[in-house]
């Protein structure tokens, strides 16, 4: 019988790390207990951990049509939390010479939130304690999502972004409010949103049930899905 490589004793260590992780959110879905996922950077396990998560509170309530426009809204509030940070990031470092240029802050952002930097960008992230925390809690036959971040939104920036949501509520396709709402660089916080509010609406969600929120530390991003 041949020796166990190196590389099969670590596959096996991996696998049996999945499965330990997998069992304890199975047994915290079984609970209804609060089940909060911490990253830095949107990187594949994260996502992997999110659409497990996800897949298994909806199969439990045979919710399953919803689960990909839901995992999209979250993918695109994280995204959005990802920005925000990123942002924080290079302000500090110098890399942004006028925050106000709308144009220069998407393209530095563009820098540092690609495929090849994200992994660069999520040690920053961490370092600086710029998390984002993706919420889950299911109660009275409701899930409820959270996606937080630590950069807390101005009282014009939470306005503004009001304003998208309810406007956004007026489409049936992302494509129809970009046609009539463009965003010139289309990497905005808004687009995002009103995506978000679009994808709901797909799936016979009520736009109202997605709300922002913000205080002096934080701004939260929070679902109010009916599983009944």
């Amino acid at each position: 019988m041949r020796g166990t490589s190196t590389a099969e004793k670590v596959s096996t260590i991996m696998l049996g790390e999945k499965q330990s992780i997998h069992n304890a959110l199975h047994e915290a879905i079984r609970k209804q207990n609060e089940i909060v996922i911490v990253t830095y950077s949107l990187l594949e396990d994260t996502e992997e951990k999110i659409k497990f998560v996800l897949a298994k509170i909806l199969e439990k309530y045979q919710k399953e049509e919803i689960f990909t426009a839901i995992f999209s809204s979250i993918k695109e509030l994280i995204a959005n939390s990802m920005k925000a940070n990123a942002k924080k990031i290079l302000l500090e470092e110098g890399n942004i010479d006028n925050p106000d240029d709308y144009m220069e802050v998407v393209e530095k952002l563009r820098t540092i939130l690609n495929e090849d930097a994200l992994l660069e960008y999520g040690i920053k992230a961490k370092s600086k304690r710029l998390s984002t925390r993706i919420h889950f809690h299911t109660k009275n036959n409701r899930l409820i999502i959270r996606v937080i971040n630590n950069i807390p939104l101005t009282p014009k920036d939470l306005e503004r972004i009001q304003e998208r949501i309810t406007k956004s509520a007026q489409y049936d396709s992302i494509a129809e409010f970009y046609l009539e709402n463009p965003d010139p660089a289309a990497e905005g916080m808004g687009l995002g949103l009103s995506m978000v509010v679009v994808l709901l609406k797909s799936v016979n969600i009520d736009y109202r049930n997605f709300t922002m929120n913000t205080d002096n530390n934080k701004t939260y991003a929070t679902f109010s899905i009916p599983l009944a």
